[in-house]
């Protein structure tokens, strides 16, 4: 009898507790639609911005274009969103010849240039926590703060919440996806 009691008790806590949080729970922002002609770019120069360039190809996005390192003066006049892959890599930054302080001066001045134009930037950060770090994180709050939108592997923000905190103080939605690959299932969901 005790443990039909307690089995009671839990069930009727469980369902309490579920109405509350359903009272207290926020209606769902009307969906993200961001429509092409898009131009893809990197804040870092990761091997991440080839990954989205794949996922963008698995969606059949064929109105994008692709610049690692657009500038204001690169970008093609006819863009109608900019999508930001960030994540820092020494090996692509070598690759690219720039620093992460020449990456940051270029991604400033496409975001400006992107503000100025009204163009709205979608933030990717598909990396997980292998893209965290003191190089990659320089490129986070810069490209997440001018966002309309950002999609995060959760991953990446499970040890100090960085996406979750920026996207609060900035009011940037985040979509925070399981693994990679959820990614292409994201963009389909936003791209238009």
């Amino acid at each position: 009898m005790r443990k039909l009691i307690s089995i009671f008790l839990a069930l009727m806590l469980a369902l309490s507790a579920s109405a509350m949080i359903a009272e207290t729970a926020e209606p769902a922002p009307e969906a993200l639609a961001l429509t092409g002609p898009y131009v893809l770019t990197s804040a870092g120069q990761s091997a991440d911005f080839q990954m989205v360039k794949t996922m963008l190809k698995m969606n059949k996005v064929e109105n994008f274009t692709e610049d690692a390192l657009l500038s204001p003066e690169t970008m093609p006049e006819d863009t109608a969103t900019i999508i930001i892959v960030i994540g820092g890599s020494s090996k692509g930054l070598g690759a690219a010849g720039i620093d992460a302080e020449q990456e940051l001066e270029r991604i400033d001045s496409v975001v400006k240039y992107a503000a100025e134009k009204e163009i709205p930037i979608l933030a990717m950060h598909i990396g997980g926590a292998a893209r965290r770090g003191e190089l990659s994180d320089k490129f986070i709050e810069p490209v997440v703060a001018v966002a309309q939108a950002c999609i995060v592997v959760e991953e990446a923000n499970l040890s100090d919440d960085l996406f979750g905190e920026l996207g609060e103080k900035y009011e940037v939605p985040m979509t925070f996806i399981q693994k990679k690959s959820d990614g292409a299932t994201a963009l389909k969901d936003i791209l238009h």
